[in-house]
C-alpha cells in the first residue's frame, strides 16, 4: 500500500520535475552565454581602449570607433539570436510537457466537461 503511494506520488510529480528541469538548464545556459558574451565585449573594450592610445589623426580615431561599433553591434545582434533559440528550445520543451500532462489527466474517449450542469 505504501510503495502504491509512493509510486503515485512520483508519478504526479513527474511533470513538476520535469519543468523545474527544463528552467534550470535553461538558466545555465543563459548564463554561460551572458558570461561569455560579457567576458567578450569586456576583452573588445579593452583591446579599443589600448588601441585609442596610438591614433594619432582623426580618420583612424573615428575608423577605429566604426569597427569597435560594428563588432559590438554583431556581437549583440547573435547575442540575441542565441538567447532567443535557448528560450525557444525551452518553451517546446515546457509546451511537450504540458501537452503530456493533460493528455494523461484525461481518460482517452472522454473530453473534459465545458461547463457545470444546471441545478434543477
Amino acid at each position: 500500500m505504501f510503495e502504491q503511494l509512493t509510486e503515485q506520488f512520483q508519478s504526479a510529480m513527474k511533470p513538476a520535475n520535469n519543468l523545474m528541469a527544463v528552467n534550470i538548464q535553461t538558466f545555465e545556459k543563459l548564463t554561460q552565454h551572458h558570461t561569455a558574451l560579457l567576458s567578450g565585449v569586456v576583452n573588445d573594450t579593452m583591446t579599443y581602449t589600448k588601441g585609442l592610445s596610438g591614433q594619432k589623426d582623426v580618420s583612424a580615431y573615428m575608423e577605429s570607433n566604426k569597427s569597435f561599433l560594428e563588432g559590438l553591434q554583431e556581437k549583440f545582434t547573435s547575442a540575441a539570436k542565441d538567447v532567443y533559440g535557448i528560450l525557444s528550445e525551452a518553451q517546446e520543451q515546457t509546451a511537450e510537457t504540458y501537452k503530456d500532462l493533460f493528455a494523461h489527466s484525461v481518460p482517452a474517449g472522454k473530453a473534459a466537461p465545458k461547463s457545470a450542469p444546471k441545478a434543477s
